[in-house]
């Protein structure tokens, strides 16, 4: 009797540490595919603190589906996605196999997410979206197209080396004529009224990043919204890339 009463008790006690943890752990799952949507696999996809180190991360299968359980609820820097051996500096793919990085910024986990990714040869980098309040009824989006084509024009001796690079200040930019975008808030499209280059300085050297005006997604349910931006790029043999931003509506009084 004592014996049942025990296994009572600690099946009870499981149950409930069970129920707990799952009120504090979601799961990120997806695929990974390029923009064919062929899916990629052996893609590392990654979740990463606040300083860029490692959270957690998964592998996709041949499939290109990927699975992160037990995520602490929070938010989380970004996600990366890419098959590590395509990233130029590895030197393990010819050149016209190697890809750049998939981002997702300012992840919200809250709930189970889903996560699709898709890249290929162009990065969108440090996509950021913002409404400029008092101002027209539009939303921004900024973000720093990165071109793999123009990076391997400086040639291997360069771009293998990242110390060298950015000491020679290599410029890896799309340029305005070459560059388009599409915008979704929630998978609706959103129209773009403006699209604005805007030169950074990164010691010393120029990089081209862009400053999209937006008008406002028309459904604002919940607390935030997934923004996904797609660019393609026109020069060198043409270029795509995607970027997902999780925006926060602001919670005035």
């Amino acid at each position: 009797m004592k014996k049942t009463v025990l296994l009572f008790i600690l099946s009870v006690a499981a149950i409930v540490c069970f129920s707990q943890d799952k009120g504090h752990t979601i799961t990120i799952s997806g695929r990974v595919t390029d923009f064919d949507d062929k899916p990629i696999s052996k893609c590392e996809v990654r979740v990463l603190l606040s300083n860029f180190t490692e959270a957690y991360t998964a592998y996709s299968n041949e499939d290109g589906f990927y699975s992160i359980p037990n995520v602490e609820k929070g938010k989380y820097m970004a996600i990366y996605a890419l098959r590590p051996e395509e990233y130029p500096r590895q030197l393990k793919v010819a050149e016209k196999d190697m890809r750049l990085e998939f981002w997702a910024w300012n992840v919200i986990a809250d709930k189970d997410l889903t996560i699709n990714s898709r890249y290929h040869r162009l990065e969108l980098y440090g996509t950021t979206v913002f409404k400029e309040n008092g101002g027209y009824p539009t939303i921004m989006l900024y973000t720093r197209p990165m071109s793999l084509g123009r990076m391997l024009a400086y040639g291997e001796a360069l771009y293998k080396d990242k110390k060298k690079a950015e000491d020679e200040q290599v410029d890896i930019s799309a340029e305005p004529e070459d560059i388009e975008f599409k915008v979704w808030a929630d998978d609706e499209p959103l129209i773009i009224r403006s699209v604005q280059p805007v030169q950074e300085y990164v010691g010393g050297g120029r990089q081209m990043a862009y400053l999209l005006y937006l008008d406002l997604p028309k459904k604002q349910t919940g607390k935030y919204c997934i923004f996904r931006v797609e660019a393609h790029n026109r020069a060198y043999g043409g270029e795509k890339g995607e970027n997902v931003y999780f925006y926060e509506y602001p919670a005035y009084k």
